[in-house]
């Protein structure tokens, strides 16, 4: 309340002011204890002039707008820019000389070249004027050399001869005007100096070239002996002239300019004006105070709209980002500047409260452009690390383990379970939700299970500490954290939580997000393991070409991207795929590189496993593809981790740091490979070494055991016995015995079997499609069998019909003490039998990740599809995705069975594993269904 009073009272004074006032600029400035910048004077001319026509659909729209905006390039006339032209290398030069703010300087020199008119006859133009000027600069600052310069001006002979044969040509024209020889003279001068420039400095720049120059204007030195690198990366290297070759090596550095593919850099192009605008958005911020010019970016906290005699005021109200305040105050049509939003251009009326905008400021204080950042507002849960009072800075740990240092704005809300305390109140490890926007916080929540009153006491489930699951058993589980590997103990009191659910301890995977915590701060017993739930499972692998990196907004975009899909390569649906890069997992060969890197290496080819993480596509980790493209699939037969080797398909292979390695959906770390494996391999075939890029792990472990020392187990046979409880499953007929699934294949098993039955079982008659509460189908002898509505099914418990009919049972055994323990989860009856003359046929099993799911039409898609192939043993990938129809299925999700209204709870990536039927007329029917998700 206090702060909408003042905020009424301001308002109210600054209307005031405006009304006693003729300057709205002095009144503001001298009411609001914070300075006011004005909108640039003629501002909307600007905007005006730069609001080009002919790049909409060009991919450095955004780039061309903000060097045009800042006044560094302009375009070609008839609001157009044409960003495809070459650019030459007077505009090369000219962009330069404004980058250092000599513009005016030039202009001057320019001016003062000028030859005398030769009465009203104009041969050179304004800009050819100018030209002179912006040479004679770029010449003094060394931008250019004097052998440069030389080099340029040297015309061919033949070109000398046609050039004095147009100036010959040009005179002509002006013979019958009675002009004075000395007056033809100053005109044939004019000609040929216009000429000879149109023949020299008009002419495209080459890339070395442009890249010469654009170091000398920032001042780098070229780089010399070992500190070169990067132009060895190109074939070409030997194209390039001595001299500009340190200097290009500076810019490559520098991430400036990349090669035109991996292994090009094609010194002798031309360059577009398109690429020189990308260029200059990468550099020319650090000359911003060779051209006055300051820049500051924040959050727009209000906005006012305030009305003086006729005229429209706007004032905005910037928290900027080094904790400072200040307002901006435009007037529509006399002070405005361009605003770029989304590679869309407009005027400041585009800008909203709430909008996060970097803008610069000349050295009349006036805004002379502004870009709406797309930072959006971010949510990051972790821990706290430490906090820097003087400095309201707090580095925290997400639960990614990514450290972010996010600075506190004084009006930021901080709450401890729901509590207001001081930002000095928060303490080391305390878990914390934050809200912020472009690494500035405006709300933390605390959450601590004890009275924060209790200073000094420790409470149980305090102590955390956060990984990613290497390896995992019944009774210990090692993770990977700040690149170290711990193991702790799970107890039987060790809670499993998977968004904030109790879940199964076999749910947990190698590559797993988890957070540990400790009720003893000496002990290794884990009290709780949350996992993380979706948001890092690997919803694809990509390659592709680098299109273009956004350093600023953490972005590559790619091309040509193709995604594995079980074993093959597909075309992605889209022609381009923007990726965000926040990570740091970013590696050529077994070295990392940094984002600055990576863009230069512009048409490169990499790897890259995606994430959907919160709804956007985000880089897990990328590697550059480093040779031509070998493929295998087989199993690992040899591993050695000392040598980073390993055998598949009788072929040496070797892995490192940077390569990617996913199982189950998850990126896993290179000791997750195992003998025996099967693999699928991407590798990199160079100078005779095959280094393996990508590696996907096959995982089939859903009806197999697991590491909570239990199995789900299928059976195929029939209802012997009822009993309150329990239940005996026998022979399914007079020449076969009950069946049993036992890797991958039905094997026969003699004898009887008798099994727990619980309450919880789920019995399912696929035949009427309905469900059977496990009372009725235990207890018949003490049921009233009219509670019953169905009629038939009424009918069939009346009559004990299902005894001796066949049907799936879905067993969980699990191993205490040396003894299995047997409870059925699920019975699918099957009374209409499938199988003929003692033996099944028509029967198979499938594995696949759900895809779709038709609540309505009771069918699942799955997509990576695989059969196993009874002949040989193994499982045989499928070329499409297969629709299976689960109207007669029984769904086992995490153990837990679920019904038909149950269905959206199935996820899209889930495992899942499938008895199926084939059936003429309705293609595949599903029985038996065991999903992991």
């Amino acid at each position: 309340m206090e702060y909408l009073k003042k905020k009424i009272y301001i308002l109210v004074a600054i209307t005031l002011i405006l009304q006693l006032f003729p300057y709205p600029a002095f009144a503001i400035d001298t009411l609001s204890p914070y300075p006011a910048y004005e909108g640039l004077q003629h501002g909307g001319d600007l905007y005006r002039g730069i609001h080009f026509t002919d790049i909409d659909n060009h991919w450095g729209k955004a780039h061309i707008q903000e060097t045009a905006g800042l006044a560094l390039m302009k375009g070609v006339g008839n609001q157009q820019f044409q960003p495809n032209q070459s650019l030459t290398r007077l505009e090369a030069l000219t962009i330069l000389v404004k980058a250092i703010g000599q513009e005016e300087e030039a202009q001057r020199l320019g001016e003062q070249q000028m030859p005398p008119r030769v009465r009203d006859i104009v041969i050179l133009s304004t800009a050819d004027h100018w030209g002179k000027g912006y040479l004679q600069v770029a010449l003094q600052n060394n931008i250019v050399t004097p052998q440069e310069v030389n080099e340029i001006m040297n015309l061919t002979p033949q070109q000398m001869e046609n050039l004095q044969q147009q100036v010959e040509n040009r005179l002509e024209a002006y013979e019958g005007r009675e002009l004075t020889a000395a007056e033809m003279t100053n005109l044939q001068n004019q000609i040929a100096d216009q000429l000879e420039t149109r023949n020299t400095w008009n002419r495209p720049v080459s890339r070395q070239q442009a890249a010469a120059w654009i170091a000398r204007a920032l001042g780098l030195e070229g780089t010399y002996g070992s500190g070169i690198v990067r132009v060895y990366t190109f074939n070409d290297v030997n194209q390039m002239d001595t001299e500009k070759l340190p200097l290009v090596e500076a810019v490559l550095q520098k991430g400036i300019m990349s090669g035109t593919s991996a292994s090009t850099f094609a010194p002798k192009q031309t360059l577009t004006r398109g690429e020189m605008a990308a260029m200059l958005v990468k550099f020319h911020e650090d000359l911003l105070e060779e051209r006055g010019l300051v820049k500051k970016q924040g959050e727009i906290t209000a906005v006012e709209e305030l009305q003086h005699e006729g005229a429209n005021k706007r004032v905005l109200t910037v928290e900027n980002d080094d904790n400072s305040k200040n307002l901006i105050v435009t007037e529509a049509s006399l002070r405005d500047f361009p605003v770029q939003r989304h590679e869309s251009l407009g005027l400041s009326n585009s800008l909203r409260r709430g909008d996060w905008v970097r803008y610069y400021l000349n050295e009349n204080d006036e805004v002379i452009y502004a870009s709406v950042d797309p930072g959006a507002t971010t949510t990051i849960e972790g821990f706290v690390e430490t906090i820097d009072v003087d400095n309201r800075q707090l580095v925290m740990t997400d639960f990614q383990n990514k450290r972010h240092i996010l600075q506190v704005q004084p009006s930021a809300k901080i709450q401890i379970n729901g509590r207001d305390v001081n930002f000095e109140g928060l303490m080391h490890g305390l878990e914390i939700v934050v809200t912020a926007r472009n690494n500035h916080v405006s709300n933390i929540e605390g959450m601590l299970e004890e009275d924060p009153d209790r200073h000094g006491y420790i409470p149980p489930g305090s102590r955390t500490k956060v990984g990613d699951v290497l390896f995992i058993n019944g009774d210990t589980i090692e993770i990977r954290a700040n690149n170290n590997r711990e193991k702790y103990r799970i107890t039987n009191g060790t809670q499993i939580l998977r968004n904030e659910s109790p879940a199964n301890l076999f749910e947990i995977k190698e590559g797993d997000r988890v957070i540990l915590f400790f009720n003893d701060i000496y002990s290794p017993d884990i009290a709780t393991i949350r996992v993380e739930d979706h948001e890092r499972h690997i919803e694809g692998i990509y390659r592709g070409q680098i299109e273009q990196v956004d350093q600023r907004n953490r972005e590559i975009l790619l091309k040509n991207v193709t995604v594995y899909q079980n074993g093959r390569w597909v075309s992605h649906s889209r022609d381009q795929v923007r990726l965000k890069a926040e990570g740091n997992l970013l590696y050529e060969g077994a070295e990392k590189i940094s984002l600055q890197n990576l863009s230069t290496r512009k048409n490169s080819e990499v790897y890259a496993a995606v994430e959907n993480s919160y709804g956007v596509p985000r880089i897990a980790k990328l590697v550059l593809k480093g040779g031509s493209s070998v493929l295998y699939e087989s199993k690992i037969t040899d591993i050695n981790f000392g040598t980073g080797r390993m055998i598949v398909d009788n072929t040496g292979l070797a892995f490192h740091a940077g390569t990617i390695v996913v199982k189950n959906n998850r990126l896993v770390d290179m000791l997750n490979l195992d003998e025996n494996q099967i693999v699928y391999v991407a590798a990199d075939l160079l100078r005779g070494n095959r280094n393996a890029s990508f590696v996907a792990i096959e995982y089939t472990g859903m009806v197999e055991d697991r590491i909570d020392r239990t199995r789900l187990v299928i059976y195929r046979g029939t209802v012997e016995d009822i009993y309150h409880y329990g239940i005996t499953m026998g022979r399914l007929g007079y020449r076969l015995d009950y069946l049993k699934l036992e890797e991958n294949q039905w094997t026969e098993v003699s004898g009887r079997r008798r099994m727990t039955l619980t309450e919880d079982t789920f019995i399912f008659d696929s035949d009427l499609q309905m469900e059977i509460e496990a009372g009725y189908f235990m207890d018949t002898r003490y049921i009233d069998p009219e509670d019953i509505e169905d009629k038939e099914l009424r009918r069939r418990v009346e009559d004990r019909f299902y005894l001796g009919k066949a049907a799936y049972f879905v067993v969980r055994e699990t191993y205490t003490d040396g003894e299995t323990y047997e409870e059925v989860l699920a019975i699918n009856l099957t009374p209409v039998n499938i199988y003929e003359g003692g033996r099944l046929h028509i029967e198979h099993s499938a594995i696949g990740e759900i895809a779709e799911v038709d609540i309505d039409g009771e069918t699942i898609t799955l997509s990576n599809v695989r059969h196993w192939n009874s002949l040989n043993r193994r499982w045989e990938s499928a070329v499409n995705s297969e629709t299976i129809l689960a109207d007669k299925a029984v769904i086992v999700v995490n153990d837990a069975p679920i019904d038909k209204d149950e269905f959206h709870k199935l996820r899209r990536s889930a495992k899942a594993y499938v008895i199926k039927s084939k059936n003429s007329s309705t293609g595949d029917d599903a029985y038996i269904i065991v999903v992991e998700q």
